[in-house]
């Protein structure tokens, strides 16, 4: 799509570029330079999707990713079939794109900052980092969801991608969670930065994109 010229200018554009994360897989990246086939009233399938994050005690998992003993493996996210995890909140909504985009300049940057409230019937609880879903609109009405709240019934397409923190955060109930995620985008590569800022501070993961990243 980077070099290919199309005979003439197309009515649909369908695509699937779509990773756990909705944008993790570079779609909003590989569809603005395919958008130049598409007349200028076309329609993109997908015209959005959007990424959410939940809060997730997941023991095994963490102790998984703690085995290796380094803090690459820390700061790298992980598409998995969660089995022995437990949501704390519900999901957040966290990056949207939009397609086809006809901003004069598109910057697929972006930053959320996100606040979750714990459940008080739980007690005290582990954060051991977040799970990432997707839900994507493909026209109108019609959604493609891993999103539990919204997940398409029957759809093993995707896992569910997970965030870890380096050290697990302890939240009391009625303690709000505060976390900030953003999508970085270099010159030749896209990576994910994440961090918790309250009740606790953590690091900021993947600086830089130091141990994960996408390249262009």
């Amino acid at each position: 799509m980077r070099h290919w010229d199309a005979p003439e200018k197309a009515d649909i554009l369908v695509s699937e570029l779509l990773g756990s994360f909705g944008d993790n897989e570079l779609s909003p990246e590989c569809l603005d330079g395919a958008q130049r086939f598409l007349r200028q009233d076309g329609i993109s399938i997908p015209t959005s999707y959007t990424s959410f994050i939940q809060p997730i005690t997941a023991t095994k998992l963490y102790n998984d990713v703690k085995a290796h003993k380094d803090l690459v493996h820390f700061e790298t996210a992980y598409v998995v079939k969660m089995h022995s995890i437990a949501g704390l909140a519900s999901s957040h909504p966290v990056f949207t794109f939009i397609h086809p985009q006809h901003s004069v300049e598109i910057d697929n940057r972006r930053y959320k900052k996100l606040e979750f409230e714990i459940s008080r019937d739980t007690g005290s609880v582990m954060v051991h980092g977040f799970a990432g879903y997707f839900d994507a609109k493909l026209y109108k009405d019609v959604h493609l969801s891993i999103e539990p709240s919204t997940a398409t019934p029957n759809m093993f397409s995707w896992f569910p991608i997970f965030f870890p923190l380096r050290k697990p955060i302890c939240v009391k109930p009625g303690l709000p969670l505060e976390v900030h995620f953003w999508r970085c985008v270099g010159s030749t590569k896209v990576w994910y930065e994440w961090c918790v800022t309250s009740p606790c501070p953590s690091p900021i993961h993947n600086p830089n994109g130091r141990s994960y990243w996408v390249g262009l």
